[in-house]
C-alpha cells in the first residue's frame, strides 16, 4: 500500500508539473508577447490576410504595429472600443482610406488620448477621425483624467517589458487558474480532432503561429493564420483594414433581442447601473480633451466626427420606458449635444439602431453591431452631411431620410 501511494503521488506530481509547465507556456503565448505580436503584424502586412495577436481582448500593441505599416496608405482612422469593430471601409465615404484602430474595452479616456496623439503627430496625412462615445457600456462616465497615448512602434516593446515584470508567484497563480486549465483542455481537444496531433501541439505551444489556411469572410475568400492558442481555424481576427471578422459569433433573433432589451432595462442590469452611476453626467475631462483635439485637428484641415455606437433594436427604447433611466440618458444626450455645438462637431446617435432600419440579426449581442447595421447608419449620415442637412450637435435621422 505504501508503494502504491508513493507511485500514485509521483504520477500525480508529474502530471501537475506537466500541466503547470504547459500552462506557463500557454500564459506566455495566450497573454501575448513581443515576438508573436511582431510575427502576426508582419504576416498580415505581407499577405493582407485575417489574424490577430493574443490575447484577443488586448490587441493594442498589435494595432499600433499595424498602424505604423498602414499610415503611408491611409487618410482616416476609426477610434473606439469593440462596439465600432464592425465599421469597415465599405460603410464610409470613398474618399476615406481608413484603418480601424479600435480595440476591445478601449475606454473613453484612452480614445481621447489617442485622438490627441493623432492630431499632434499624424495630422499631415490623416484627414478624418471617427471616434466612438460609449455610454451604454459606461465608458463615457468613468472617473479619472486623460492620460498619454503613444501610438509609435517604439511603445510596443515597452508595453511588453512592463508585463515581464509580473512576479513569478502571480504567473504561477495564473497558470493554475481555471481559465488557463480550460484553455489547455481546449488545446488538447483541438489536437485530438486534428489529423496531425503532434504537429498541432507543437504549433500551439512552441511556434509563433499555425499554418495558413483559406476561409470565407462574408462573400469573400481570404487567407488567414492563427497566432493564438484558441480560435484556431475559425477565420476569427482583424482584417487588413483593422475591422473584426466576427467569425463564429452568433446573430440575435428578434425574440432574443426583445428579451435582452427587457433585461437591459431591469434595475439590476449592468446597463442601468452604468447609465445612472454618475446620474448620466459624462466625464467632463474626457469631453474637454476631445473637444480641444477636434478643434486643433480642424485648424489643421482635418475633421473629427463622433458616434454613439449602435445598440440592438429596442434596447434604448426599453431604457427610455423607465422614468429613472430616461432621466439619466436624457441628461447624457443633452450634455453631448451642448458640447458638440460648443466645439462645432457632429455626433451620430446610432443608439436606437432600428431608426436606421437595423434588425436583430445584424447584432451579435446587445451592443456589438455587424457591418450590415453600420452600412445603414453611416452612409445615411454622410449623404445628409453632403446635402447640407447636418449641423453641429447630436444627429439622428428623421423618418423621411431613413427610408
Amino acid at each position: 500500500m505504501r508503494r502504491y501511494l508513493f507511485v500514485l503521488t509521483g504520477v500525480l506530481g508529474l502530471t501537475l508539473a506537466l500541466i503547470l509547465a504547459a500552462n506557463l507556456k500557454l500564459g506566455d503565448r495566450g497573454l501575448g508577447n513581443l515576438a508573436v505580436t511582431r510575427a502576426a503584424s508582419e504576416w498580415q502586412q505581407a499577405t493582407r490576410g485575417v489574424t490577430y495577436a493574443p490575447p484577443v481582448g488586448g490587441s493594442g500593441p498589435f494595432k499600433v504595429l499595424r498602424l505604423a505599416d498602414r499610415l503611408p496608405d491611409i487618410n482616416a482612422l476609426v477610434l473606439g472600443s469593440s462596439t465600432l469593430m464592425g465599421v469597415t471601409p465599405a460603410v464610409l465615404p470613398a474618399s476615406w482610406r481608413v484603418y480601424n484602430l479600435t480595440v476591445t474595452g478601449n475606454p473613453t479616456g484612452a480614445i481621447a488620448a489617442e485622438a490627441r496623439y493623432v492630431e499632434q503627430h499624424f495630422a499631415s496625412g490623416v484627414r478624418w477621425m471617427l471616434a466612438g462615445l460609449d455610454w451604454s457600456v459606461g465608458n463615457l462616465y468613468q472617473p479619472g483624467a486623460v492620460g498619454e497615448a503613444d501610438l509609435s512602434p517604439a511603445s510596443v516593446p515597452k508595453a511588453y517589458a512592463a508585463e515581464k515584470a509580473v512576479p513569478l508567484v502571480k504567473r504561477l497563480e495564473d497558470a493554475l487558474s481555471w481559465p488557463r486549465v480550460s484553455t489547455l483542455a481546449g488545446v488538447f481537444s483541438g489536437a485530438l480532432k486534428n489529423d496531425n496531433k503532434i504537429r498541432y501541439l507543437q504549433q500551439s505551444l512552441f511556434e509563433a503561429g499555425g499554418a495558413e489556411y483559406r476561409c470565407a469572410d462574408g462573400a469573400a475568400v481570404t487567407v488567414a493564420r492563427d497566432f493564438d492558442v484558441i480560435n484556431r481555424g475559425l477565420c476569427r481576427g482583424y482584417r487588413y483594414d483593422g475591422s473584426w471578422t466576427f467569425a463564429n459569433d452568433s446573430r440575435l433573433s428578434a425574440a432574443q433581442a426583445a428579451t435582452l432589451a427587457a433585461a437591459a432595462a431591469a434595475p439590476s442590469s449592468k446597463y442601468t447601473k452604468l447609465l445612472c452611476a454618475a446620474e448620466g453626467h459624462p466625464n467632463a475631462a474626457y469631453l474637454q480633451h476631445l473637444g480641444e483635439s477636434a478643434g486643433r485637428f480642424a485648424a489643421k484641415g482635418g475633421q473629427m466626427i463622433f458616434v454613439l455606437p449602435a445598440l440592438a433594436p429596442g434596447l434604448e427604447r426599453a431604457l427610455m420606458g423607465n422614468a429613472r433611466w430616461r432621466e439619466c440618458l436624457a441628461r447624457t444626450k443633452a450634455t453631448l449635444d451642448a458640447w458638440a455645438k460648443q466645439h462645432r462637431v457632429m455626433i451620430i446617435d446610432a443608439g436606437a439602431a432600428e431608426l436606421y432600419g437595423c434588425v436583430s440579426t445584424e447584432f451579435s449581442d446587445e451592443h456589438h453591431a455587424y457591418p450590415e447595421c453600420y452600412q445603414r447608419v453611416l452612409p445615411l449620415f454622410f449623404r445628409e452631411l453632403e446635402a447640407g442637412r447636418v449641423t453641429p450637435g447630436l444627429w439622428k435621422p428623421d423618418q423621411a431620410a431613413a427610408t
